[in-house]
């Protein structure tokens, strides 16, 4: 009966600390992308509408064409999508892309470049502090008995 909470906390202990150590690996990936890469404004040109999600419904999700560096136009589109669309033909956005790969673009906003990284960290840090805390109050209520 005592190792189901010494299971439950290394589980619980190591699942914490799989996603800091992905959200880590995440965070550093878009810092090296962010490093390299050139920005400039792309130019919204239109969504492709996907049909799927939970609720069936329909997803769009935003295209935009810029220019490299060296003046070849790209064409990207946002693995992000959206039931609503929130830019308007023509609409200015920052991007940054790979200057070796410029089919690599990324939107310069909070959401695309850090939500993931921010929510596996946090999530990593909730599970395994959450876990390491819940285990030493234990042990302290324990020791009191």
């Amino acid at each position: 009966m005592r190792k189901l909470p010494i299971v439950l906390f290394f589980s619980l202990f190591l699942a914490g600390l799989t996603l800091l150590g992905l959200g880590v690996l995440d965070l550093g990936r878009t810092i090296a992308f962010l490093a390299g890469a050139e920005q400039t404004e792309a130019r919204f040109a239109g969504a492709i509408a996907r049909g799927g999600g939970n609720h069936g419904g329909t997803f769009f999700y935003p295209t935009f064409q810029f220019a490299t560096r060296d003046g070849r136009a790209m064409t990207f589109t946002s693995p992000s999508g959206s039931t609503a669309q929130p830019y308007v033909d023509g609409e200015r956005i920052r991007i940054a892309y790979d200057p070796q790969r410029p089919e690599d673009a990324r939107l310069l906003s909070f959401l695309t470049l850090w939500i993931a990284p921010t929510l596996l960290c946090a999530a990593g840090l909730l599970l395994s502090g959450g876990a390491v805390l819940v285990r030493a109050a234990l042990t302290r209520q324990r020791r009191r008995a």
